[in-house]
């Protein structure tokens, strides 16, 4: 949880995930590349992308330059802070391409068939046909395809593996969409529902999870802009650096293994770090978590005791993709 993840390292995989799905024609690349663009590229990226992190950590309680060592392996101690430029310059000349390619391979051909591989908003305009996806997708679960064509074909569309009780205009419908489309004007509409899952992970450690979605506990924080002159080059307001201080607790471990989701409007910034359009609230107490030894501003890899400290409260989850800083893994008590 606290090792740390090159953006560059999301943004290429994400690449490599839209090619291994247009070769194979494997879901699970498709499935394994919405984990990614939903999750790990919006969470590293600032509301305005004017600012990014080099490294993020699932378990993230501040992002600083760190005084004196890094917590990574390879990456110096200014890996984890937000900014223009923070420890390399990879990451800023690469992380731009990740939502613009993810939108190139949101249609692609099967031979004579036009298939949707992504059910993100979008449109496909060609000389003959046009597609237009209406919908809210990862954070609503239903859509719309909108098709204005001149000629007949064969549209498939991939529907996503964890989809329950899946309706296509309203009829109940098993597996992905493979339809033929007549000229003129077609309307599919597709709703399914989606379970709430408590995950576990390695050690003992438990991660919500909705569809591809991945939820963390969203840490408060104080905002410290850094202004300055490297290499000549003023850094200053928008493009400069910024410490995320944590203003509150995050030493927490889930006291029940279900949550309740709330669904909201989603505005100009989807993975809004202040509007998510999707909570879960479940139920949580305090624990002795305690430090990474040689770090202040680093959680421990495990919590020191799963001892609950508190009485059980109500706590707001993210996703976490709006969360830049949070707690994702996360024991559970009894």
């Amino acid at each position: 949880p606290i090792q740390g993840t090159e953006l560059c390292s999301v943004v290429e995989q994400m690449y490599s995930y839209e090619w291994l799905y247009a070769y194979t024609g494997d879901r699970k690349w498709a499935e394994r590349l919405e984990v990614l663009a939903f999750n790990a590229l919006p969470a590293a990226i600032s509301d305005d992308m004017w600012a990014h992190q080099y490294d993020q950590m699932s378990n993230q309680i501040a992002c600083v330059e760190f005084p004196c060592r890094s917590p990574f392996r390879t990456n110096r101690s200014d890996a984890n802070r937000f900014g223009l430029e923070p420890h390399y310059g990879c990451c800023t000349a690469n992380f731009n391409q990740g939502w613009p390619k993810l939108a190139l391979c949101a249609f692609m051909r099967d031979k004579d068939a036009i298939v949707n591989v992504l059910p993100v908003p979008s449109v496909l305009t060609l000389d003959d046909l046009k597609i237009e996806l209406v919908g809210d997708y990862p954070f609503k679960n239903k859509y719309t395809y909108k098709i204005n064509a001149s000629r007949p074909f064969k549209f498939k569309a991939r529907v996503p593996s964890f989809a329950k009780n899946l309706t296509v205009n309203g009829i109940s419908h098993c597996g992905d969409i493979d339809v033929n489309v007549d000229v003129g004007e077609s309307i599919i509409d597709v709703k399914f529902d989606v379970d709430t899952e408590l995950v576990e992970r390695p050690h003992g450690l438990y991660t919500f999870k909705r569809g591809s979605l991945v939820f963390s506990l969203p840490i408060e924080y104080e905002k410290v802009m850094h202004e300055y002159v490297k290499s000549g080059v003023e850094r200053k307001f928008p493009y400069c650096d910024y410490d995320y201080l944590p203003k509150s607790d995050w030493n927490y471990a889930y006291a029940k293994d279900w949550a309740t989701v709330r669904e909201y409007d989603v505005n100009e910034v989807p993975f809004s770090s202040e509007n998510p359009a999707v909570t879960l609230s479940t139920s949580a107490v305090k624990i002795n978590w305690g430090l990474e030894d040689g770090f202040e501003q680093v959680c421990a890899k495990l919590p020191k005791e799963r001892i609950p400290l508190t009485t059980k409260e109500e706590i707001i989850l993210y996703p976490y993709g709006c969360a830049k800083l949070r707690m994702t893994e996360i024991p559970l008590v009894k």
